[in-house]
């Protein structure tokens, strides 16, 4: 594993990333988005594939994603007026907004758009310019026309790398300079304006990776991402269950429950351990209040999952009645007490949910967080690393049920079609697994799974173009020279 790497300006030159230097069906793309509307300058931002470390980033610990080759494109232009976010495909309408003021322009909840996203990015610009004290001498109007292909609700981000490249390009527009690490900062906090209680991987993976590589991100104390040398003579591919699953939609049963179960099961462990409940928001501040030196971390990690395994094996489910017993406060006081940082959405939850998994939760954390603690320190051969990510995919199955019966069916297609490991990807609940194949067996990998699933289970007499794909890491976010 490398040394760090996080303060490159994302606007110098090095960044830059010449056409040519990309494929040609990407080289059509960009070309398709140079020539729609008016002229001027592109942004592009790709999705990535997590391969270790599920549902751990929001609760402070290192996951181990890497880019893909897929990515989301954003075209800066400049009309007379307004801002106005438009898209390549007709199939996505055009929204436009009169003003420019970020801090004035407010994501509809309650009315879920695609282009929210880009909102998000140019909210997250300005937010990036202000903690700067950097000050544009005039607000202008823009136009953001977007191109993607990364399939929306698949599991590899879409989302996030429509925000990434959003924000940059209001930076780019502004002639904003900022570091990689500050833009991912300001792209996790941005996206949240769309409901999404997201922990940080897909942003810090879209902006930070680099080719032939997979990162170790750490949020703790701050955001670093180290290279990770992948295991010899594999290859990743990455298969679309082709349910899709979108985080921000339906984000209070899902996605965000989540986020607030594993807080209440951090408060619930502080409070056994008699420490003190005020700023225990992550089961890494749990942790971190434990220990007194890092060789403590993984054994303590440990201990916490066996603590919460045996809470489990006691109680299913609880409710906030629970809660509120165990942590000797009213009911109607968890909110404004232990969630006011993030009352709104978490509201939403507790309105929507009578019980929470809050064991089995922490349990998968602490579980997840230490296989990954682990393959960043000495990554295993390729066999031994299929295992990990096999046991990684039993634990989101079981312990932290963001599986489905589509993905868990891909994934025992992909083991019996020779896969070393597979295990799905993503925030779950439909899009996509990701399998470690031996190099000389990926077409035959590749064959078998199309004909196995897509064909035989779920029915298909042509298989879409995107459903797989492969990758052995991309590079991370960059302004294309055409």
């Amino acid at each position: 594993m490398s040394e760090a790497h996080n303060s490159s300006v994302i606007t110098a030159e090095s960044t830059f990333q010449n056409i040519s230097s990309f494929d040609a069906d990407v080289q059509a793309r960009l070309n398709i988005l140079a020539d729609h509307g008016e002229k001027g300058y592109i942004l592009r931002a790709p999705g990535r594939v997590n391969l270790l470390g599920e549902h751990v980033d929001y609760s402070g610990f290192g996951v181990m994603p890497m880019a893909v080759a897929s990515d989301v494109c954003v075209k800066v232009s400049y009309p007379s007026s307004g801002l106005a976010i438009d898209n390549v495909e007709s199939r996505f309408d055009t929204k436009t907004y009169d003003n420019l003021t970020a801090s004035e322009l407010e994501v509809d909840l309650a009315n879920h758009h695609w282009s929210h996203y880009v909102l998000c990015g140019y909210k997250a610009a300005f937010d990036a310019m202000e903690k700067k004290s950097f000050a544009p001498p005039a607000l202008k109007p823009l136009r953001l026309t977007v191109y993607g292909n990364v399939p929306a609700g698949s599991g590899l981000s879409s989302s996030s790398a429509l925000v990434v490249a959003s924000t940059l390009a209001v930076c780019s527009a502004y002639d904003f300079e900022i570091t990689r690490t500050e833009l991912a900062v300001a792209a996790i906090e941005g996206e949240r304006h769309v409901g999404t209680l997201s922990g940080g991987m897909d942003q810090s993976a879209s902006i930070l990776s680099q080719t032939g590589s997979a990162l170790y991100i750490q949020f703790v104390p701050s955001l670093t991402a180290s290279r990770v040398t992948l295991p010899a003579g594999v290859t990743f591919v990455i298969c679309n269950c082709l349910k899709k699953k979108e985080k921000a939609v339906d984000a209070s049963q899902y996605y965000n429950k989540r986020v607030v179960e594993c807080r209440l099961a951090a408060l619930l462990l502080a409070k056994r351990y008699n420490l003190p409940l005020e700023g225990v928001k992550t089961l890494r501040n749990v942790v971190d209040a434990l220990v007194s030196s890092p060789a403590d971390m993984l054994p303590t990690m440990v201990e916490l999952a066996d603590i919460s395994k045996q809470e489990s094996a006691k109680t299913e489910a609880s409710t906030l009645v629970d809660v509120a017993a165990l942590l000797g406060c009213a009911e109607g006081d968890i909110l404004s007490t232990f969630f006011s940082d993030r009352a709104t959405a978490c509201a939403d939850v507790f309105a929507d949910s009578a019980n929470f998994s809050l064991w089995k939760r922490a349990q998968h954390v602490f579980e997840e967080s230490a296989r990954v603690m682990g393959v960043a320190e000495t990554m295993p051969d390729a066999p031994d690393f299929g295992k990990v990510m096999n046991a990684s995919h039993e634990s989101c199955r079981d312990l932290f049920e963001c599986s489905c019966d589509e993905l868990n069916k891909l994934v025992g297609i992909c083991m019996d079609s020779g896969a070393l490991g597979s295990r799905l990807t993503g925030a779950g609940w439909g899009g996509c697994n990701v399998s470690c194949v031996k190099e000389g067996e990926v077409d035959a990998f590749i064959a078998n799974v199309k004909q196995k699933y897509y064909v035989e289970f779920m029915g298909m007499t042509e298989v879409p173009d995107n459903a797989i794909c492969i990758s052995n890491g991309s590079c991370g976010a960059s302004r294309v020279v055409i």
